[in-house]
């Protein structure tokens, strides 16, 4: 698109992960509102394309498809990486979901009830707003004392690609999470040659199954039972499946399960492999990181390791505050107000921003459709609007035959596939 000012679609929605196609396919197919989803990336689900090689999906696939469209099941039980990149994909060509890609919002305002998106491929209006920008956005690493002054290596875990480049090398990876759970053992199996996983807060750890059910299916059995009744249970079971882990340097996590997922949005480690690695000593478990050295690095309890490579598995943040902290938005974690789906106010709506207890895929399924109709109710309550034509989608991206063509200087999307059915609601 290179128009400086854009036709006016009815709603935008920011980020084409998993979270923005969801919401966008809801409101096209369940409310007739054509939806334009922006992305500043070269491709949908961005965020997914550039994880680690060996990624697999952490709940299982059954579970885990956007609305309208199941996850194929040859892809197994726990879908790769490919299979998740190829599935939305496909979402969006067999969903017909206009995405304009390579448009990075700079900036949202509002003026004269109209939200007004400064973008790299010119201004666009519209009357609602989604944020979907995900989790994902900005790589962050504590401001240990001293790193800037580290002569090794140091890498964000979203950096980290495979395992081959720390081959024969010494390595701390920080965190606990599941992203430092499979790269410490993808470091393992490809011939690092020693490994420290350094702890701060003990995770919970889980087995992908327990016998020919995964996980998360209990997650989804439970998911109304109290965390203060069904926690005591889950620890009794870990402790027979996994035995007394202190000896290793795992310590006895300071809340259950289900309450560290609900009050600190932590979910629990998939740890099936990593305890084997743990167990024989490939790799070992030490404490908080402290400070960095130039040539170490000082934990919590006052020992140290000498690492040649220090990956962080420290998490991500949203970057959300310059595209709209200036509108009093964003609680004090950055995200927007309201929890995982919301209205945040005057026709902006978000999803997808926190950790929901039972798998972010699935809560965006279940949470896409409520949202959706919110935004419909609030474009149908500040009154009649024209459906305004869409930016067009990348042409391997959008369905076959669809066919583009201008309007007043804009780009709009037409979609041969339309049927008179659907004009008669007003789709233009």
């Amino acid at each position: 698109m290179t128009a400086e000012t854009q036709d006016s679609p009815e709603a935008v929605v920011i980020g084409a992960g998993p979270a923005g196609l969801a919401v966008a396919r809801q409101l096209d197919h369940q409310h007739g509102i054509k939806t334009l989803v922006l992305d500043r990336a070269a491709a949908p689900a961005i965020s997914w394309r550039t994880r680690y090689d060996n990624f697999r999906l952490n709940t299982t696939g059954f579970l885990s498809h956007l609305p309208g469209q199941r996850i194929p099941l040859n892809a197994g039980r726990w879908p790769t990486k490919e299979d998740m990149v190829r599935y939305f994909d496909h979402y969006v060509q067999r969903q017909n979901i206009a995405v304009m890609l390579g448009c990075e919002v700079h900036r949202v305002d509002r003026a004269g009830g109209i939200w007004q998106l400064d973008t790299s491929s010119g201004e666009i209006r519209t009357r609602a707003i989604v944020l979907a920008t995900g989790n994902y956005s900005a790589p962050t690493i504590p401001a240990w004392p001293g790193l800037s002054r580290f002569n090794g290596e140091i890498v964000h875990s979203g950096d980290f690609t495979n395992a081959w480049p720390y081959r024969g090398r010494d390595v701390l990876v920080v965190g606990a999470g599941n992203s430092a759970a499979d790269i410490a053992v993808q470091l393992v199996n490809d011939g690092a040659r020693r490994i420290w996983l350094a702890v701060r807060t003990p995770p919970h750890l889980v087995r992908r199954a327990i016998g020919p059910f995964p996980s998360d299916i209990f997650l989804e059995l439970f998911a109304r039972v109290p965390a203060r009744m069904i926690d005591p249970l889950i620890a009794r079971m870990n402790r027979l499946m996994w035995g007394d882990l202190s000896a290793y340097g795992f310590q006895r996590p300071p809340l259950g399960l289900k309450a560290t997922v609900e009050k600190r949005g932590r979910i629990p480690t998939l740890a099936d492999e990593l305890i084997d690695v743990v167990r024989v000593g490939r790799v070992e478990v030490v404490g908080a990181v402290k400070a960095v050295e130039s040539d170490g690095v000082i934990l919590a309890d006052g020992t140290s390791v000498t690492p040649q490579v220090i990956i962080a598995a420290t998490g991500f943040g949203t970057a959300l505050d310059g595209l709209v902290g200036h509108l009093g938005v964003l609680d004090e974690h950055s995200n927007p107000r309201g929890g995982f789906a919301s209205h945040v106010g005057d026709g902006m709506f978000a999803i997808g921003y926190g950790i929901p207890p039972n798998g972010p895929l699935r809560a965006i399924r279940v949470n896409a459709t409520p949202l959706a109709r919110e935004v419909a109710v609030y474009l149908k309550g500040i009154g009649p609007s024209v459906r305004a034509p869409l930016g067009c989608a990348a042409a391997d991206l959008v369905a076959p035959r669809q066919q583009c063509r201008t309007f007043d200087g804009g780009i709009a999307l037409r979609m041969q596939a339309e049927t008179a059915s659907a004009k008669s609601k007003g789709v233009q």
